[in-house]
């Protein structure tokens, strides 16, 4: 797995400024008597121009997070119980409901994860880029209809005029991602939420969304938060990576730091069970067991049950900890984790 100087490059020509900052969010949902903590005290930062990735298998609260932000949480069964979300040094979670929604779809955009779910099937790829634009920008309709175009030109769909026509059931997967990115970047957003943008697409549509991302990012300046369980999607596009399992983070890294020197066992676990170009089907890796039960979370460290490296002080809750400068683990065995080599 390579890592590439593209989108390390996106970010010089603007000037550096924290966008977002996310400080102890904690989710929690009710569920049959229980408590869930979807994401239990996540804290980040994005700048512009520059891509966080949130990496983890399905469950551990990516997605979550990111409804968080946005207010997206259904409520109930979900409620934030606690923490702060800055976009612009504004607490997202103290603001009234209509003032949110001016600020989503505006200055903070989103895909989400399949489009054909979040794309109205009676209204044109056109008319549902075009009430973005009015809503937000206050175009009127042949303006916002003629930008409309534009954007569907701007992330390469040939034929925009004739596309813009077309319902969502008329495209193909790669075809209606694209139009999803045109709509989340009508209204010039300072921040764009990507959630899991190349799923069920093949390799080279893959590439080509990606692609898409990186040029508009370099474009427009925009911070990107890219939310994927594709580590090769991590290596090629983000500059920072947060490591999610069971609500928490339990890596943060610099993306080259962490590729190289991973430190927690879940972390070399995920990187371990990659496979490469020479690898047997006798030979891939996995990581034992499973993740724990949300209403029933260890009170020491969530992997300890699945962890080879466990010590008897994992039994202990487990604070994210400095390894070396902006590299947090949450691992009090991370030392001799890391002296010991896995697969």
């Amino acid at each position: 797995m390579l890592l590439t100087q593209g989108s390390v490059e996106i970010y010089e020509r603007y000037q550096l400024e924290t966008i977002l900052r996310v400080n102890e969010l904690k989710t929690h949902f009710d569920v049959d008597g229980s408590v869930v903590r979807a994401v239990d005290g996540v804290s980040f930062s994005v700048e512009s121009g520059k891509t966080l990735g949130i990496v983890g298998e399905s469950g551990c609260g990516k997605s979550m997070t990111a409804y968080s932000i946005l207010g997206l949480i259904p409520q109930p069964p979900g409620r934030i119980v606690g923490g702060q979300v800055f976009f612009e040094n504004v607490d997202l979670l103290t603001l009234s409901p209509r003032s949110l929604r001016g600020i989503r779809g505006n200055e903070i955009a989103m895909i989400f994860q399949e489009p054909m779910t979040s794309l109205n099937p009676v209204f044109t790829i056109g008319e549902q880029i075009a009430e973005a634009i009015r809503l937000h920008k206050g175009f009127n309709h042949k303006n916002a209809w003629r930008r409309a175009i534009e954007l569907l030109d701007l992330v390469d769909i040939p034929l925009p005029e004739e596309r813009a026509g077309n319902y969502p059931h008329e495209l193909s997967g790669g075809m209606r991602q694209r139009a999803m990115i045109a709509m989340a970047i009508s209204c010039d957003p300072k921040l764009l939420i990507a959630d899991e943008p190349t799923t069920a697409l093949d390799v080279t549509i893959q590439a080509q969304i990606l692609d898409v991302l990186r040029r508009l990012q370099a474009e427009l300046g925009m911070g990107l938060i890219l939310i994927t369980h594709d580590l090769g999607v991590i290596a090629e596009m983000a500059h920072s990576v947060l490591v999610m399992y069971a609500g928490q983070v339990v890596e943060q890294a610099d993306v080259r730091k962490l590729f190289q020197e991973p430190c927690h066992p879940y972390t070399r676990g995920l990187l371990a069970s990659v496979p490469t170009m020479s690898s047997q089907i006798d030979e891939l890796l996995t990581i034992e067991g499973t993740v724990p039960d949300p209403v029933d979370y260890p009170n020491g460290c969530r992997f300890l049950p699945r962890c080879s490296f466990g010590e008897e002080s994992c039994q202990q809750p487990q604070l994210l900890a400095e390894v070396d400068g902006a590299h947090l683990i949450r691992c009090g065995e991370w030392q001799r984790v890391k002296g010991v080599k896995v697969g």
